[in-house]
């Protein structure tokens, strides 16, 4: 019992450190300041962590396809066959500026030159950074972790519904307890939808957080309450609807030549497009759990 209780509070302050670690870095690294906004891309980040051997992962097999990665997989791909002996996975959300939600407010058939430079050098830049800083970080502290969004194998197929992911973040950060799904696909955590995410497989064994949502929607005021459906006004498509999202239609927007061209014109790059956001933005859910002041 002692023993039990020595590497449940050693676990404890890895956790602590691991916070602190990505806290620091989103707050100090250059990759996540705007010099022409005078501003960084992101706030400071959540972290959370789930049980690699939580059987909701496998479920995913079944909820999202049968390719979606299962921890123990996504860790085996990587260190060899019998590599796994259990672990963690450490999922973050990355909160987007207020400068950069602000701007994206005042907009209504597409995202603002704010929003198209985060999608460039916050999503595509930073993302790829401090994905590669987690691993290292882990490493130094003596455990074995990688990051699956920068795996060879992974991959976004197409389906009759719109893409689907292996490794999706949104229910990685699902099974982690930071939030639940929006009608619009969009994941609500306690800091709002309008956030990035991302995750790390690890062999570090600690206790994982719990999941409070009520539902797999829980968060979203629409689904919970039946109020709200900002985000089906605000979409510039009409893809969002009480019914669903429209996978299809949105991506055909967020990445078509117009949002290629839009990125271009304002100092994006043209391969990754100059996302949106509207969904994310000048809503209820924009930088908060909304169920928190409509219960």
């Amino acid at each position: 019992m002692e023993m039990e209780k020595d590497m449940k509070e050693a676990g404890g302050r890895i956790k602590l450190w691991i916070v602190e670690e990505l806290k620091s870095y989103v707050r100090e690294s250059k990759g996540n300041f705007s010099e022409e906004l005078q501003a960084p891309y992101y706030e400071e980040p959540i972290v959370q962590f789930a049980a690699a051997d939580d059987p909701l992962f496998e479920e995913y097999k079944t909820l999202i396809g049968p390719d979606h990665a299962t921890p123990r997989e996504v860790f085996e791909r990587s260190f060899g066959p019998g590599s796994y002996g259990g672990g963690s996975v450490i999922s973050v959300v990355l909160p987007i500026s207020e400068v950069i939600r602000r701007a994206n407010r005042a907009q209504k058939d597409g995202p603002s030159r704010e929003w198209a430079l985060l999608r460039t050098f916050g999503d595509e830049y930073f993302l790829n950074e401090i994905r590669g800083h987690l691993p290292a970080y882990l490493s130094s502290l003596g455990y074995r972790a990688v990051a699956p969004l920068d795996t060879d194998w992974y991959s976004i197929q197409g389906s009759a519904s719109g893409p689907v992911s292996n490794w999706s973040e949104r229910h990685v950060a699902y099974a982690a307890g930071l939030g639940s799904f929006s009608i619009n696909d969009g994941f609500i955590t306690e800091k709002g939808i309008a956030i990035r995410l991302f995750s790390v497989v690890t062999d570090l064994q600690v206790t994982p957080d719990a999941r409070t949502a009520a539902s797999h929607a829980g968060n979203c005021l629409l689904h919970s309450k039946g109020i709200c459906g900002a985000c089906i006004t605000r979409c510039p498509v009409q893809a969002i609807s009480k019914e669903g999202h429209d996978k299809i239609a949105c991506m055909k927007f967020v990445y078509g030549q117009a949002s290629r061209d839009w990125a271009v014109a304002n100092g994006g790059d043209a391969k990754w497009g100059a996302g949106c956001g509207l969904c994310q933005t000048k809503v209820p859910c924009e930088s908060r759990n909304p169920m928190r002041t409509a219960r």
